[in-house]
């Protein structure tokens, strides 16, 4: 009671001393009104404040507001809303009246409709707390491929986009942040709402757009799925109210190969194999190497001129109660090389259906067919094959290319190359939403990816050489069918009250992915047309098969909730618990949490006469995301089945089929596990005409599966799973955009770029090194990954120029067997010998810097876009010129090989291969920074007058050219070479050649 009468007493202390009589007051006035958008709708919230002072409001749920305590004057009111463009008005206030001030907002367009679609929902890009990026569909789709992946290359900052290769239907290597794994480093795709690991089913022009979501607060909400980064697909859907619209893109042109080596002809080779072979101590391989002239130009016989044609047919729109798209599109691609050819043809249906006000039904599908010739994988015969034999001889037959060079006559290999592929694909979802409770919507969606796919290689019955034979035809069969479900149910939550505003999102998901390959083999089939490409059609004996599967399963449930106060600090909180069949029963639930916090300066008060910043926003967050991308049953033994042990009594024994030990099981592995800081910061000047986001980001991956060695005597080869490596990846994105309208013109003007540093912390107990990258068969590695170096170094000798004179050879440091001419390798241990102690970090696959810049501009009727894309501080190890067996073809570099003292102090001599061509040196590593025009499109629009005379919305013809240049140092096809593992990579053995692309095409909307 003693706090009661002391309040009570205070009160009356207030009102008998405190308060100035009235007639003491000076008499003041009030503003009253209201603040609607331009369709009357009440903005409650919004701002009302006097410029240049502290006096303000801000409206009440109906977006009423009253300003009170103004004395007699002039006054300049001015009101705000996020996403709206401000408005100032002048009211003239009277002692004791109140007057009536109304305001009505226009949309900030600069601001307005730009929704962003996250994990499990979508948000207004000024409340983004996470790092994301997005990409309009039709920036996509100006690239000629058929790889939506590869459409991606330089157009998001902190994604590194490399093709796996040249060949028709290739997809890409997507790196975002760098390398965090020691095993699969690829990021997880969802399209329409869809968990996939492979997007190949997808036609770049039936995308609407593509968010990239880099930072843990963004891809946390998908958990384990996420650690590698998260690329959310969304394809073209219709709208309501709206009528159809039909739309016929139709292209076609051709390919070739963008950037040929540079090989030496007839005459150059004769002359350098005569004097390989002086080196060697052997008779010349020729008698007058000047009687050959140019000879065989082996990369003209294999690579050709291809065309490629796309058709794209659409169908969107929609009632007050149905929206519909429906799409069919249709790609050929011949390829560079013969024999490579693509073909797919996919279709589309994306529709919803209102039942009720609240009920809402709708689906996505996607189906696919491809059929198609696979490589003939002869890039490194025509790279070795000797030009002065020609492909046939007089008698029309093909001749033996590899009398010298270790390689075969690469068009017999494309004569007789009979490998065929062809796939389906089905991929969609069906979902409904159910809204109750004004704020609540439940969402649960049934979503499946079946792949079916099927092999038929046949080989048939030939000889061109010794070497390059087939004695009977046979035939190879083989169909791998991976399938995968999802079913996920969720609840959201939205309201605004007040100065406050709040979205969450709550739901379980599950998937299961299976997959199953079987195939056989026969030989003698009974001939060579393709009707008679069955198994049935060869002989039983010696006939093969096999059959194998394999799945895994994933439960989880997530929540994340977005909150906001006065639009101006953003907070976002996130959780999700996945469990994974790959791990034991101890381990297999990860826990994985994110926050975020976001401040828009922009928003304050004292900001409000800065107009030169439109948009100014700090950003940061934190969060731990999980990997499981590793071998289905890691945790679990695993048995090998052979003919492999003897069994019976004396006399009778025998080679019987039996079982032993494949791999140690390890039941206590656990999730690989991200922990991902982020601080950003988003600007906008002068109307968000320039506008730029940076972020710096430190990722760190601890608990890294790694195979670590295990004593001998346990009897099998095979290393068990362990958690033990760790990984650090830091770096800034940025990107910074400028665009500006003057009259009919418009230009926009982007540029991104990312800087990595990428560094492994540790690798294990046991586990000092993992090479990779082997030649010949493994006998030499090319690659090393210890602690201290960024994974995939390359390693070996660092070469100190060429030995000189054989004084040189005898006063330094130096391997037996060198002679002058050869690679001088650096004693960098200083022991006075050269051995594999003296091996170190001579370049790195992973670049520091990756960039890209886009450019538009339209005049009326006519458009520019351009794409550039590059990276800089990374190398490529050049292994075509490794592990030379005979006389294969040379470089032209070696033109200016060492013949003498003082000759050259760069390129060996011809000779001693196991010194020069066997051992990993610096000598195979070259430069792989680069910039190239990725793509270039100039399209005219006719005018609208002549247009709706043909009743047609828009006629538009445009030329596109992708891939037009690169210019880099790289004296291979190309510096964008793909590995087979983030401890393999960038290691060039003779990769499909990234062909240049033009293309004339006319878009028809109606």
């Amino acid at each position: 009671m003693s706090g009661f009468r002391s309040f009570f007493v205070l009160s009356i202390a207030l009102l008998l001393f405190g308060v100035p009589a009235p007639e003491a007051q000076a008499q003041t006035g009030s503003v009253t009104g209201t603040v609607v958008d331009e369709s009357g709708e009440a903005l409650p919230g919004a701002n009302i404040v006097v410029p240049g002072t502290q006096r303000g409001t801000s409206t009440d749920g109906d977006g009423r507001y009253t300003l009170g305590g103004l004395e007699a004057g002039t006054y300049t009111l001015r009101a705000t809303f996020i996403g709206y463009l401000r408005q100032e008005k002048e009211v003239d206030v009277t002692a004791g009246e109140t007057v009536q001030l109304d305001f009505t907002l226009s949309p900030d367009v600069s601001q307005m409709g730009e929704l962003v679609v996250v994990g499990y929902g979508e948000q207004q890009r000024q409340d983004l707390t996470g790092s994301i990026s997005s990409v309009d569909g039709e920036e996509l789709s100006r690239v000629t491929t058929t790889s939506a992946e590869q459409a991606l290359q330089g157009q998001v900052s902190g994604v590194q986009v490399k093709p796996t290769s040249g060949e028709p239907g290739a997809g890409a290597q997507i790196r975002i942040r760098g390398v965090g794994t020691l095993n699969n480093a690829s990021p997880l795709y969802v399209v329409d709402g869809m968990l996939t690991d492979d997007i190949s089913f997808l036609n770049s022009q039936d995308i609407a757009s593509v968010e990239v979501l880099k930072d843990a607060s963004a891809t946390a909400i998908y958990g384990s799925r996420g650690a590698n980064g998260v690329i959310i697909v969304t394809t073209k859907k219709g709208r309501r109210g709206e009528g159809t619209t039909f739309n016929a893109n139709v292209y076609q042109g051709w390919q070739e190969v963008m950037s040929p080596v540079d090989l030496t002809n007839a005459q150059q080779y004769a002359t350098l194999a005569n004097e390989l072979r002086a080196n060697q101590g052997q008779p010349p391989a020729f008698d007058n190497p000047d009687q050959f002239g140019a000879g065989t130009d082996w990369q003209d016989q294999v690579y050709r001129t291809a065309q490629v044609q796309n058709a794209q047919l659409s169908a969107r729109g929609g009632t007050e109660d149905i929206t519909y798209s429906f799409s069919a599109n249709l790609v050929r691609e011949e390829g560079v090389m013969e024999k490579s050819d693509f073909n797919r043809a996919s279709f589309r249906a994306n529709n919803t259906y209102l039942l009720t006000d609240d009920l809402e039904l709708g689906h996505n599908l996607a189906f696919t067919y491809r059929t198609g010739t696979n490589d003939p994988g002869v890039v490194g015969s025509a790279y070795r094959a000797d030009p002065t034999i020609p492909p046939k001889g007089e008698d029309g037959e093909f001749n033996d290319a590899g009398v010298r060079a270790s390689a075969g006559n690469p068009a017999a290999t494309i004569f007789y190359h009979r490998n065929t592929f062809s796939g389906r694909r089905f991929v969609g979802d069906l979902y409904g939403e159910y809204s109750f409770l004004d704020h609540f919507t439940f969402k649960s969606s049934v979503g499946t990816d079946l792949d079916f796919r099927r092999g038929r290689d046949f080989n048939p019955e030939f000889a061109v050489s010794s070497a390059q034979r087939n004695d009977r035809s046979s035939l190879n069969i083989d169909t791998n069918q991976n399938f995968s479900w999802l079913w996920e149910n969720t609840v959201s939550y939205d309201q605004s009250f007040g100065d406050h505003s709040i979205d969450a999102v709550a739901g379980v998901t599950a998937q299961e992915f299976k997959t199953e390959s079987l195939g056989g083999s026969r030989f003698n089939i009974l001939g060579d047309d393709q009707s008679l490409w069955y198994l049935q059609a060869g002989e039983e004996t010696g006939q093969t098969n096999f059959n194998s599967a394999a799945d895994w399963s994933m439960l989880s449930g997530l929540f994340r909730t977005n909150y906001s106060y006065q639009s101006r600090y953003l907070l976002t909180v996130s959780f999700r618990a996945d469990g994974s069949s790959r791990f034991g029963e101890e381990n297999q639930y990860g826990y994985f949490p994110s926050a975020a916090a976001g401040w828009r300066i922009s928003e304050e008060s004292f900001m409000e006469d800065v107009d030169a910043i439109s948009n100014l926003k700090l950003r940061a967050s934190w969060g731990v995301i999980g990997n499981d991308k590793i071998d289905f049953y890691p945790s679990v033994a695993s048995v090998t089945t052979n003919q492999n042990a003897v069994f019976g009594a004396p006399g009778s024994q025998g080679l019987q089929f039996g079982a032993t030990l494949g791999e140690l099981a390890n039941p206590q592995i656990q999730w690989e596990e991200t922990r991902q800081t982020n601080v950003g910061l988003n600007i906008g000047l002068l109307d968000d005409q320039l506008s730029a986001e940076v972020d710096y980001y430190n990722r760190r991956t601890e608990g890294i599966l790694v195979r670590v060695p295990i004593p001998r005597y346990v009897g099998v080869n095979t290393q068990p799973f362990v958690n033990a490596a760790e990984v650090v990846n830091s770096g800034v994105d940025a990107q910074i955009t400028w665009a500006q309208s003057v009259g009919d013109f418009s230009y926009q003007i982007g540029v991104n770029g990312s800087t990595t540093n990428n560094e492994v912390k540790a690798l294990g107990s046991g586990q000092e090194e993992i090479l990779g990258g082997g030649l010949v068969n493994e006998i030499a590695f090319t690659t090393r990954t210890v602690p201290g170096q960024s994974i995939g170094s390359f390693y070996g000798y660092e070469v100190n120029g060429i030995y000189q004179t054989q004084e040189e050879i005898d006063n330094t440091p130096s391997m037996p067997g060198v002679a002058p001419g050869d690679l001088n390798f650096a004693d960098t241990d200083g022991d006075g010998d050269i051995d594999g102690d003296d091996k170190t970090f001579i370049g790195s696959p992973i670049p520091d810097l990756t960039y890209g810049v886009n450019l538009s501009m339209s005049y009326k009727g006519f458009d520019v876009s351009a794409t550039l894309s590059g990276q800089a501080g990374s190398e490529v190890f050049n292994a075509k010129k490794a592990v030379r067996f005979g006389i294969e073809n040379f470089e032209t570099s070696y033109l200016d090989r060492w013949t003498g003292q003082g000759t050259s102090n760069s390129e060996p001599r011809i000779g001693n291969p196991g010194h020069n061509w066997f051992t990993a040196s610096e000598w195979f590593i070259e430069d792989a920074s680069f910039l190239k025009i990725r793509n270039v499109q100039v399209g005219y629009a006719l005018p609208t007058g002549l247009t709706s005379r043909l009743n047609m919305q828009q006629v538009r013809v445009y030329a596109n050219g992708t891939n037009l240049v690169t210019f880099t140092d790289y004296s291979g096809y190309t510096p964008e070479i793909s590995g087979s593992s983030v401890i393999s990579d960038a290691i060039d053995t003779g990769v499909y050649p990234i062909p240049r692309t033009v293309t004339f095409g006319v878009d028809l909307t109606f």
